[in-house]
């Protein structure tokens, strides 16, 4: 018990820090980029601008490309402002591997992500907008994807992502 209590004692020290202690070690670090991966997702599907905030770094663009395939875009806060048509039952990202550069001020992150959601289109009902749900069944999301992550002065920003279906898989309209 007192070495589970230490290990999260650790973690969440190092998360807090504002620079890169030579004396954390590697597994420490990999946990605290797998959290803020997490942490950054979430944030993203729920629209939280507050949150996104914290993983990325004005001064360095976060370039993505989404699991539909489309062109690579630069994902910042105007984005937030853009209509969702989805709406997500659930979603998890899983089997999140790092790979620290050998300075271990750079990461790679590989990672799945799973859920489910329910495209939707507006509609106009009696002067008022509502979703329209055209599909009975929600649509099973199943991706492979990746990031790249960099130390700042201010922490770990994220700084590209790519998302892609998986074998058989299914991402994003």
């Amino acid at each position: 018990m007192k070495k589970l209590l230490l290990i999260v004692t650790v973690i969440l020290f190092a998360s807090c820090q504002n620079t890169v202690d030579s004396k954390l070690s590697d597994d420490v670090i990999k946990s605290v980029l797998k959290d803020k991966a997490v942490k950054l997702q979430d944030a993203i599907l729920n629209q939280n601008l507050e949150e996104f905030n914290k993983y990325v770094d004005v001064n360095i663009p976060f370039s993505t490309g989404d699991s539909n395939l489309s062109e690579f875009y630069i994902m910042n806060s105007e984005r937030f402002d853009v209509e969702q048509l989805v709406e997500w039952d659930s979603f998890d990202l899983y089997d999140i591997n790092v790979s620290l550069m050998q300075d271990s001020k750079t990461a790679v992150l590989t990672f799945y992500a799973r859920g489910e959601y329910r495209p939707f289109e507006l509609m106009e009902w009696e002067g008022e907008i509502d979703k329209y749900f055209p599909l009975d069944e929600p649509v099973k999301y199943n991706t492979r994807a990746s990031s790249v992550w960099v130390y700042t002065k201010d922490d770990w920003k994220i700084v590209h992502s790519n998302w892609a279906p998986i074998n058989g898989g299914v991402g994003i309209p």
